[in-house]
């Protein structure tokens, strides 16, 4: 039998304390995705593993990495930027996402059900305030991490294929890596239970804060501090209008809400990765 043809893939986290090497068929044109809740709201898109032998790292370890268990499969993220890296089970499969100048939008995607494989979910209920914004039309869109130690409420004309507003997909480093799709509400839009399980990520204007639970590491949402006016005229002059422009925004990943289905979405693809102050730099 033929040796398979392999190359080295390099990937990383996004906040570089993990890059590793990875062995895959030189040329790689199909990703699989699961349709479990987690690899849903984790938008991860795989490949699997002949061994762990596969795997080496020249940062970090898997040890390090925290995991999160849902009946038997296993995931590993970042435990500093939330970044998802690995799904294991019987077999190990690496994240494509956090391969170095991967891109989603050239591959060929194959759908794989889990129901065997994974546990029943439910998804967990919001108990909060009903956001205070007056919307006509509007409706209560719920939704939360899988592990359902923060849940959200967000209040919105309905979001569907009628909807007229920004529902992005962006290709930049980040938001390739957290499957990210955009949607902008007000603040007052937007009510979020148990804010005090996030672990923020920040980087570039270090004005956005990007949250994921850190328990099951499900990216939610961009947060901005209330700056006070003292505290934005401190701010350094480039940084200044940008954060008064964006100080009422509320960013949500819209994979984290109940009964919303992207692929009905009237979504934007955003080059994002050419845009903004600096490129980013893969380690």
């Amino acid at each position: 039998m033929a040796e398979r043809s392999v190359k080295k893939y390099r990937a990383n986290c996004h906040c570089a304390a993990y890059v590793f090497e990875v062995k895959l068929p030189e040329t790689v044109k199909t990703g699989l995705q699961y349709d479990d809740g987690y690899c849903y709201k984790r938008g991860g898109i795989y490949h699997c593993l002949q061994s762990s032998d596969d795997i080496e790292f020249v940062k970090g370890d898997l040890s390090s990495l925290s995991n999160y268990s849902f009946g038997n499969i296993k995931h590993q993220f970042c435990p500093n930027c939330g970044t998802y890296l690995f799904r294991v089970g019987s077999e190990i499969y690496v994240n494509l996402r956090a391969f170095q100048s991967f891109n989603e939008w050239n591959l060929t995607i194959q759908q794989i059900e889990d129901a065997p494989l994974t546990s029943a979910w439910s998804p967990p209920k919001f108990n909060g305030q009903e956001p205070q914004a007056e919307i006509e039309g509007a409706r209560l869109y719920t939704g939360g991490c899988h592990c359902g130690a923060v849940t959200l409420g967000l209040k919105s004309k309905p979001i569907d294929n009628t909807y007229d507003e920004n529902i992005i997909l962006c290709d930049c480093s980040i938001c390739t890596r957290h499957a990210y799709c955009w949607i902008y509400p007000s603040k007052s839009q937007v009510t979020i239970v148990s804010a005090s399980h996030f672990s923020y990520y920040s980087f570039g204007r270090g004005i956005w804060k990007k949250s994921f639970c850190r328990t099951c590491g499900v990216p939610i949402h961009n947060h901005i501090d209330d700056y006070t006016p003292e505290q934005i005229a401190e701010l350094p002059e480039d940084k200044r209008q940008w954060t008064i422009d964006h100080l009422d925004w509320s960013p949500i990943n819209l994979r984290v809400l109940d009964g919303v289905n992207l692929n009905e979405l009237p979504v934007t693809r955003v080059e994002g990765s050419k845009l903004g102050n600096a490129p980013y730099v893969n380690p």
